[in-house]
């Protein structure tokens, strides 16, 4: 069992160090270099999305803005087109009423115009 153990022992720092002196070898700066530009990636592209986040957030806010305040804009001006309309309205009727008491009128005095033309055609068959 001691010989056993002793060699699993030794070979399990064998091992190690045999990765150990790998890695140690495979870090070379081209692998640095690599690392860095991976992480540099990876962070940046981090950043981009906030950045990207954050933009439309802001132009999604401003699009809504524009939008509500050319909603309001038209709002405004249905009702200035409403009263403008309501005003002629108002005006159109007073001109129909003014009309409709002249038609009224000069029923009347047709009537009036037909009774004295038949009162004198009856006078002067008299």
């Amino acid at each position: 069992m001691k010989t056993v153990g002793w060699r699993v022992i030794f070979a399990t720092f064998g091992i190690y160090g045999l990765l150990y002196a790998y890695e140690r070898l495979s870090w070379t700066n081209k692998a640095k270099e690599r690392a860095f530009k991976k992480q540099y990636v990876n962070h940046t592209t981090r950043k981009l999305r906030l950045i990207v986040d954050l933009t439309s957030a802001n132009c999604s806010h401003q699009v809504q803005q524009e939008l509500s305040s050319t909603f309001a804009r038209l709002c405004h001006l249905v009702d200035e087109v409403i009263s403008d309309m309501q005003n002629e309205i108002g005006l159109l009727d007073q001109d129909t009423q003014k009309l409709d008491e002249s038609s009224v009128s000069s029923r009347t005095l047709r009537n009036k115009a037909d009774y004295l033309y038949s009162e004198l055609e009856t006078f002067i068959e008299q």
